[in-house]
C-alpha cells in the first residue's frame, strides 16, 4: 500500500482481497495491454490501438481508474501492476489525478480535468509539472523516453502549476516507469474551458495545436527524483 494512503482498512483491504479471488484474479489496464502483447515486442501502431481500445471505458469515467488501482494495490500477487496511490506528489514523478475545478478557472483559456503530470517541483500547499496530455500522442511518446533516460525536455507551454486542496480525493495515482509507455497512449485527456460557472468541452486537436505554435520553446534539465520515505518509492521513478 502506498504511504499516506490511508483510506483503506484492514476489513476493506480483505473485502477487497476476497473479491479480486473470487473473480479469479483482478487486472488493470496495464496489466491487460501486458497480457494482450504476451510477452512478444509489438510495433508502436499497435501499442496505440490497443492502449485506446482497452483505455476507452475510462473516456467517461475516470473514477474506474483509480477504482481499478485501489483494488490492485491490495494484490500481491505477481500480476499486480507497480503503480501507487498517494496523497500527495513528490518530485521525479509522474501521476494521474482528477483536477474538476482550478482556483483560477475562470481565467484559464482552458485546462485538463484529468492531467497526466510530471512533476518537477512541489511544496506542501502546490506543485509545478508538465502535463503531457497537451502533447499529441507522438510527441508524448518522444518525452516520456527522454523522461525515462534522465532528460526533461518539453514544451513550457505544458508546464502548470497545480494546488494540492483542489485535487479531487486528494489522490494521485503514481505511475512506475516502466509503465509510462503505455500511459501516455491511455486517451482520458479531457479539456474544458469555463463559461459562466458552466464547462465546455474543448477538442484536444485545438490544444495540440495550439502547443505545437510555440513547440520548440522548450524546458530543459536533467531529472531529479524524490521519494516517500523508501527506496523502493525512488527505484519505482529512476
Amino acid at each position: 500500500m502506498a504511504q499516506g494512503f490511508g483510506e483503506l482498512t484492514y476489513q476493506s483491504r480483505a473485502a477487497l482481497a476476497r473479491a479480486n479471488a473470487a473473480e479469479g484474479g483482478f487486472d488493470t489496464l496495464f496489466e491487460r495491454v501486458k497480457k494482450e502483447a504476451g510477452g512478444e515486442k509489438k510495433s508502436l501502431t499497435w501499442y496505440l490501438a490497443t492502449t485506446q481500445r482497452l483505455g476507452k471505458q475510462y473516456k467517461a469515467n475516470f473514477d474506474k481508474f483509480l477504482r481499478d488501482e485501489k483494488r490492485d494495490s491490495i494484490d500481491e500477487t505477481i500480476n499486480a501492476d507497480s503503480n501507487e496511490l498517494r496523497r500527495w506528489a513528490v518530485q521525479g514523478h509522474m501521476y494521474l489525478f482528477e483536477y474538476p475545478d482550478p482556483e483560477s478557472k475562470k481565467k484559464l483559456k482552458y485546462w485538463d480535468t484529468y492531467p497526466l503530470v510530471y512533476v518537477i517541483r512541489s511544496n506542501k500547499e502546490e506543485f509545478w509539472g508538465f502535463n503531457l496530455h497537451y502533447m499529441a500522442m507522438k510527441k508524448r511518446i518522444v518525452a516520456a523516453s527522454k523522461l525515462t533516460q534522465g532528460r526533461i525536455d518539453m514544451p513550457k507551454s505544458c508546464l502548470h502549476k497545480y494546488l494540492h486542496k483542489h485535487v479531487d480525493q486528494q489522490l494521485y495515482l503514481d505511475i512506475a516507469i516502466n509503465e509510462w509507455d503505455t500511459v501516455v497512449l491511455l486517451p482520458v485527456e479531457n479539456f474544458v474551458r469555463d463559461v459562466g460557472g458552466v464547462q465546455f468541452p474543448i477538442g484536444r486537436d485545438v490544444v495540440w495545436e495550439n502547443t505545437d505554435e510555440n513547440f520548440y520553446d522548450k524546458f530543459k534539465a536533467t531529472r531529479k527524483v524524490k521519494g516517500y520515505g523508501t527506496p523502493q518509492s525512488i527505484e519505482m521513478s529512476k
